[in-house]
């Protein structure tokens, strides 16, 4: 009032009002992007799947990656009149290529997952009890250089069975010597000359490979080729095919009349971990520390590992009913009646 610089100044049409306007909306958005900031800063609050793989990495937590429906199928194959009639015994090879149908007609590719070697008897070859999984193999080749400092590869695929990765190091592209690596999460275990690699789900959210620095795990030598071969799966997709046919010749040579019998459907496919069982999962895990003392620790581990768990209850046997000390109790119920 004791001023007199703003008398009669019309504010609703001034520049003042605009920049005062501006303000106001700078201070609500800054607010809005903070909280925000804070809230994906944290396991608990954070919705985006990349920040979450992020506090979880803290805690040494993998999310669970997709897991290939598997079925179990009966070959038997009868050479005709122009095949081979003369070998005695052919093997069925690891990864030779099916195609499933489901009852509603789509068509997944699946893949043997062992070799399988069958005698002739009578007219024919049989395979029985032939596992095969659901998926493409894919094989990705890397070159180690002095360039990469990490020892880090990424795998260019958000869909990889890393149940079925298999990891070699070849010594060069003129030396085909080969050393197969096995994947590790526990860092205690680890020397220097430890063939092992480290798995994690990255921002782009595909799978990378990680190799020791030459204290914890062995670094491969500059001129190494790192071959990463993987099943590229459809998950939960997968499941409930019951009709499967050869793509490629059993044995290498016969595709006459190859008959397959279905044994059991396509079953315990699963897609990746989503974040909400990720913010639950992940600190269960840290607390478990990779060994089971309490129900809990016990209960983590077997859903971690075993995705087709749908419920587990555990008990010590203190609490049994007559009391058995020294022993663990498991009842687990599973996904669709499937079998661990």
């Amino acid at each position: 009032g004791s001023q007199s610089e703003f008398s009669d100044y019309n504010f609703e049409g001034s520049g003042m009002s605009v920049l005062l306007d501006i303000l106001a909306y700078n201070t609500y958005y800054n607010s809005y992007y903070l909280n925000m900031v804070a809230n994906e800063a944290f396991l608990d609050t954070a919705q985006i799947r990349q920040n979450i793989l992020s506090q979880a990495k803290l805690i040494n937590y993998v999310p669970t990656s997709p897991h290939a429906a598997e079925a179990m199928i009966n070959v038997r194959v009868t050479p005709t009149a122009s095949e081979n009639q003369t070998l005695d015994t052919i093997t069925l090879d690891k990864y030779t290529r099916l195609l499933g149908a489901d009852i509603e007609g789509t068509s997944y590719p699946f893949v043997t997952i062992n070799s399988n070697t069958a005698h002739k008897s009578g007219s024919s070859f049989y395979f029985p009890n032939v596992w095969i999984k659901q998926g493409e193999v894919i094989t990705q080749q890397f070159a180690m250089s002095s360039n990469n400092k990490t020892a880090r590869f990424e795998i260019p695929s958000a869909n990889v069975d890393t149940k079925t990765l298999t990891i070699t190091v070849q010594e060069s592209a003129s030396n085909s010597y080969t050393e197969e690596f096995l994947h590790s999460s526990d860092i205690t275990t680890a020397t220097a000359n430890s063939r092992i690699y480290f798995l994690e789900e990255n921002e782009n959210l595909n799978y990378t490979l990680q190799f020791g620095d030459g204290v914890l795990g062995y670094r491969p030598k500059d001129g190494n080729i790192i071959i990463a071969t993987y099943v590229d799966t459809q998950g939960s997709m997968g499941n409930d095919v019951s009709k499967f046919n050869f793509v490629e010749p059993v044995g290498d040579i016969y595709t006459g009349n190859v008959r397959v019998t279905t044994v059991s459907s396509s079953r315990t496919g699963s897609d990746k971990e989503d974040i909400d069982r990720v913010r639950l999962r992940a600190p269960q895990y840290y607390t478990a520390q990779n060994r089971c003392v309490t129900v809990r620790d016990y209960e983590t581990i077997l859903v971690k590992e075993y995705q087709n768990i749908d419920a587990v209850s555990i008990w010590g046997g203190e609490d049994n009913d007559p009391p058995v000390y020294g022993k663990v109790y498991i009842s687990i119920k599973t996904k669709g009646f499937y079998t661990l």
